[in-house]
């Protein structure tokens, strides 16, 4: 590693306040010498330090005072310091930084977004899951509360001022193919788009190009697991009676069959769709993409910021024949509380920066804790299930996003702090 790389500088666009935060962490204490720079355009900020320098863009385009030349800010640390800090105020106006609210977010692969015939693919190893042509149309499954509001419009139409009727008289809503209870069935030829999956009817997927785990014999333990959402609402997935989806060429979980419908749920972040707009396979959404939009659309419903994040095991699966660093995993939940629904970051060990993201704490919890977290009449928490594997990454990626910024700002009364990419419509 060179000097420069030891130089960690992180930058956050704060749009509330109309300002754009920057932190240094110096290898060293600063020398009277250390400086920062703002360049000519206003868009990247660079410190020198003992001999050698490290840039970063900026989230946001800063206000100098003398533009167009390139701009050194004044010293406003003592020398000797390592940890140094800045509030620049943005340039732009506030229509150029909307802040969306979690009910208006782009979702990842809408039905607009994909090419009717397109073959679907494993993302690993680019094994065809869905020949070309078989899907014929791709269609956006309604949101989780479809059914609730169904009922409403049923029991209170805009044009029917009388409300002499009875509830308890009306005809079951159930059969009316829009109850509570109700759900939406695949179809030969149809690709369902939820939140995070692909609902795609069984007859349309290869059957050679998968592997149906028919009992926890049959898998690793990683990947012994269905998908889906329990009690937020967030996503649309299969319950306990489905089977994980592998894929036949690289043991990848695709997804999960759904027995009772025989219906195939495919995760968004494990395969691949050619889009209306041709771009690479490498800036398709990722599970970041799709588990902050979970989050988000989670938030939207229930009003809730915080969840824990439940791995699901086969039925009559317990975790004393797991092995103890797989029991470990099972009885240490992730719980995780979204901060700010719409940041923009840069880093510098993040290539791609500026980046689009949810800001998280989060931490490990034990599972009696959970219990009494989900469980509190006064509980402000919701469940998501996901397969363990899948719980396992998130976990990866947020212990990832946590060393992008300085130690100091990555950690707050027992939280850490994290960062889960946004889909933005454009790819990474």
């Amino acid at each position: 590693m060179n000097a420069s790389q030891s130089i960690l500088i992180y930058s956050e666009l704060l749009s509330n306040i109309r300002q754009v935060s920057a932190v240094c962490l110096l290898p060293t204490p600063s020398l009277e010498t250390t400086s920062a720079v703002i360049s000519s355009d206003s868009l990247v900020f660079t410190i020198h330090h003992n001999g050698v320098k490290a840039s970063v863009r900026l989230p946001g385009q800063v206000r100098v005072s003398n533009p167009p030349r390139e701009q050194k800010l004044p010293q406003l640390h003592e020398v000797g310091a390592q940890y140094l800090s800045w509030r620049l105020p943005l340039a732009t106006t506030p229509e150029q930084h909307v802040v969306s609210t979690p009910e208006f977010q782009t979702i990842p692969w809408s039905a607009n977004d994909l090419q009717s015939e397109s073959p679907v693919t494993c993302r690993t190893c680019r094994a065809v899951i869905v020949e070309p042509g078989t899907i014929k149309v791709w269609k956006d499954l309604p949101s989780e509360n479809w059914a609730e509001m169904m009922e409403f419009w049923h029991c209170h139409k805009p044009h029917d001022h009388g409300h002499g009727h009875s509830h308890d008289h009306d005809e079951n809503l159930t059969s009316k193919g829009y109850g509570a209870s109700s759900r939406i069935s695949a179809q030969d030829s149809v690709g369902f788009v939820d939140l995070t999956s692909f609902l795609l009817s069984e007859t349309d997927v290869s059957a050679s190009s998968i592997i149906k785990g028919s009992s926890s014999s049959d898998l690793p333990e990683k990947l012994e697991g269905q998908a889906e959402v329990s009690k937020n609402g967030a996503s649309q997935l299969p319950s306990i009676e489905s089977l994980p989806i592998l894929c036949n060429s690289c043991k990848t979980q695709l997804g999960v069959l759904n027995v009772q419908d025989s219906s195939i749920s495919l995760f968004k972040w494990q395969v691949h769709v050619n889009e209306q707009i041709q771009r690479d396979i490498d800036i398709s959404p990722t599970l970041s993409h799709c588990i902050s939009a979970m989050l988000l659309a989670t938030m939207a419903r229930t009003g809730c910021s915080k969840s824990i994040m439940l791995p699901m095991r086969p039925q009559g699966q317990s975790v004393k024949g797991m092995s103890e660093e797989d029991r470990r995993k099972a009885l240490s939940l992730l719980h995780i509380w979204v901060f700010n629904s719409n940041i923009t970051f840069s880093s510098t060990k993040e290539a791609r920066s500026p980046v689009k993201a949810v800001k998280v704490f989060y931490r490990m919890v034990s599972q009696d804790e959970a219990d009494k977290l989900l469980d509190s009449m006064t509980s402000d928490v919701q469940d998501i299930t996901l397969p363990a594997d899948t719980i396992q990454k998130v976990i990866g990626i947020l212990v990832s996003s946590n060393s992008l910024s300085p130690p100091k700002d990555g950690q707050l009364k027992g939280w850490k702090v994290g960062l889960l990419e946004k889909w933005d419509g454009k790819g990474s």
